[in-house]
């Protein structure tokens, strides 16, 4: 019989830093592959009329991609 772990995933968000240190990368990294789709953990959001982004990363998809179990 296989044993299998059910992973529960709150949906808050996983800040920023915390991921880039995840994936021993800097956060401008990050930041920038989330805006531009070629990392896929989560969306980038450039209100209208400002020049900076929000940020939300998904921990199910972070732990899909990097196999991290984040923790609030």
């Amino acid at each position: 019989m296989i044993n299998q772990t059910i992973i529960e995933f709150s949906g808050g968000n996983v800040p920023i830093p915390e991921v880039a240190k995840i994936m021993k990368k800097d956060k401008q990294f990050v930041r920038i592959g989330i805006q531009e789709n070629w990392l896929p953990i989560g969306v980038a959001y450039k209100k209208e009329g400002s020049s900076e982004y929000s940020y939300y990363v998904s921990p199910k998809k972070l732990y899909e991609y990097t196999g991290y179990i984040y923790k609030e």
